[in-house]
């Protein structure tokens, strides 16, 4: 499905888009499901600018998402987006792999909660117990917002096409 031109919106689609605050594909192809894109966008911009986690922690959960989702679109942003929030190569590297192995238990314990929400729509119990030390209640209830939030975006860009913008570069497992 392809971007909805700015020639072709209608004054809330434009406004829609300009609260989005760029003109993204994600956003220009979501803002054809204009109410729906309207009460979707507050939340995706609360978790993403607004979020209780740490940067790193939350593009470290976006980017497991994308991979296991298999979203070349969410990723190509999210790797960039990562790396401005400390993410390194190899920590980008390693969350395309099916380990969740890692020298830091709580970041090996945030890869199985990725995985846990994108397999069986649940944190397990290890998972949730792991994660309660270091998080509050209200974090690990926006761990579980977070991951599914992605995995529905994830889900529905796949399944409209959405192109990579112009410059972006598919992940190598694309």
């Amino acid at each position: 499905m392809p971007p909805l031109p700015p020639e072709e919106r209608d004054e809330r689609q434009t406004a829609l888009v300009a609260a989005a605050g760029a003109e993204l594909g994600v956003y220009t192809t979501l803002v054809r499901s204009t109410d729906v894109f309207a009460d979707l966008l507050p939340l995706g911009q609360r978790l993403l600018q607004k979020s209780t986690l740490e940067d790193s922690v939350r593009e470290l959960l976006i980017l497991r998402v994308a991979w296991r989702c298999r979203a070349p679109y969410v990723w190509s942003h999210h790797e960039v987006i990562g790396r401005s929030a400390g993410l390194t190569d190899d920590d980008i590297a390693a969350l395309a792999t099916d380990s969740t192995a890692s020298q830091d238990a709580t970041r090996a314990l945030l890869l199985d909660a990725a995985d846990d929400l994108v397999a069986d729509h649940r944190l397990s119990d290890r998972t949730w117990q792991g994660l309660s030390d270091p998080y509050a209640t209200e974090q690990l209830i926006e761990i579980c917002l977070l991951v599914g939030l992605y995995a529905m975006l994830a889900g529905t860009l796949n399944s409209l096409g959405v192109a990579l913008e112009d410059g972006q570069q598919p992940p190598t497992w694309a």
